[in-house]
């Protein structure tokens, strides 16, 4: 009985030593450039305007103990396969800051930082999903449109 506790013990502490979901990389060190504007879920459906160089930051509640987490990608709003490069703006980075209680289950805030490389216009799609349910319509999506500017 204790060695199949301490084997229990042991793949429960290598599972969450692997974090748990495939993005969650909690970071509050990770710095970010200083962002022209930030934006939330209220702000789903919007238009935004950046110039080239500029940053913006989206920052969303997450709770990755419930397997949800956002995925983020770029979208040209065209049918057919995305292009992957010379697009306006790039997903420069990401991190997932501390629940700011101690309690379990407590959300946590996934920011993501998008950087204007070119002018254009795109959109940044973000999907709530579990990873490992393939096909599964999203929980929540939030949709934010790119002008990019010189």
């Amino acid at each position: 009985m204790r060695r199949i506790l301490t084997m229990t013990t042991a793949a429960v502490l290598m599972a969450l030593a692997a974090g748990g979901c495939a993005s969650a990389t909690t970071d509050e060190e990770l710095t970010f450039p200083e962002p022209a504007l930030t934006v939330t879920i209220q702000e789903s459906g919007k238009d935004f305007r950046l110039k080239v160089g500029q940053y913006a930051k989206i920052s969303l509640k997450e709770n990755p103990t419930t397997g949800y987490s956002w995925f983020f990608r770029t979208d040209t709003g065209k049918p057919g396969p995305q292009p992957k490069t010379g697009l306006p703006v790039e997903l420069a980075g990401e991190r997932l800051l501390p629940a700011e209680s101690d309690l379990v289950g407590a959300p946590q805030t996934r920011e993501v930082m998008i950087k204007a490389v070119r002018p254009g216009k795109i959109y940044v799609v973000g999907n709530c999903i579990r990873a490992w349910e393939k096909g599964a319509k999203p929980e929540i999506s939030v949709r934010y449109r790119f002008t990019v500017v010189y």
